[in-house]
């Protein structure tokens, strides 16, 4: 049995002792590192810090629910009996994800439709409405992850995956992801503030993330997340916190990284990325082909 947590931080595998780290420095407990993620208990302080501030992880999972379960109809009624209008508003919109370890379930895709089916159930008991569904862009992104006896249930503070940093506009055929870029960065020993050559630099991921962290920004701090779509969102704190965040940034300035590629079409996709992140005058780029 696993200790209790408020939160669930995913991450790709491996990161998970830089993930543990970021989250004690937004001001979490950790409960217990988990392949490809991390348990651990936060206010809504951390929360955000966790969403703001974090270069590695992938999602910052709320947990709203807990139950077991021996069939299948069970599920449906545990998250009918979850207060779902007392976290979320009927006019936003949701999605439900489903994840599965060793489960006996038939058919996941039948139970994201019956968990869907209950929260709208649930909705139309109380406000007679029931919330729209957008599986693209949700306001409130709703996962349950099954175990062979038990299923918990979570809302997703980050919406769209935190490796979206909102700024890059374009991407290589090679590219990786930010957070195992961050990773990778942080892992190879590199210190901010000394040299660094990315040679096959391809879209300029690790030199964007490279920036960040020589700079002190905030990988979020251009993008929105799904806990400002929550009734207990907590403006005034928020902006205390993103501007607690822009105080500690470092000025902007000419910096000892270097990105080159062989195929220039792929150097015109970093420099477009560049620009964006607001680095096209910090980092130089270079074409070797």
């Amino acid at each position: 049995m696993l200790p209790p947590a408020s939160h669930f931080a995913t991450c790709p595998r491996g990161l998970e002792p830089l993930l543990e780290a970021e989250l004690i420095a937004a001001g979490a407990q950790i409960v217990r590192q988990l392949p490809a993620g991390v348990l651990f208990m936060a206010d809504a302080a951390a929360e955000m810090r966790a969403n703001l501030h974090s270069r590695i992880a992938t999602r910052i999972l709320r947990k709203v629910g807990f139950t077991r379960y021996q069939k299948e109809e069970h599920i449906y009624r545990a998250a009918l009996e979850l207060p779902w209008p007392s976290w979320f508003s009927v006019n936003k919109t949701i999605a439900v994800k489903v994840g599965a370890q060793n489960a006996p379930l038939k058919s996941l895709n039948f139970i994201t439709l019956k968990i869907k089916d209950a929260i709208c159930d649930r909705f139309r008991e109380e406000t007679r409405e029931r919330p729209s569904v957008d599986t693209e862009t949700p306001d409130v992104p709703v996962y349950a992850f099954f175990t062979p006896d038990a299923v918990t249930f979570y809302l997703d503070t980050s919406g769209v995956p935190l490796f979206k940093r909102g700024f890059k506009t374009e991407a290589s055929e090679a590219s990786i992801k930010e957070n195992l870029a961050a990773g990778l960065l942080m892992l190879s020993g590199w210190e901010p503030g000394t040299p660094l050559l990315d040679p096959m630099c391809g879209a300029g991921t690790i030199l964007i993330e490279a920036a960040d962290m020589a700079l002190n920004r905030a990988p979020g701090r251009g993008r929105n997340f799904a806990f400002e779509h929550y009734r207990d969102f907590d403006a005034g704190l928020w902006k205390r916190i993103k501007a607690e965040a822009r105080a500690q940034e470092k000025p902007l300035r000419k910096l000892p990284i270097f990105g080159s590629d062989q195929d220039r079409w792929v150097i015109d996709k970093a420099k477009n990325n560049l620009v964006a992140a607001g680095y096209a005058d910090v980092i130089e780029l270079r074409g070797s082909g």
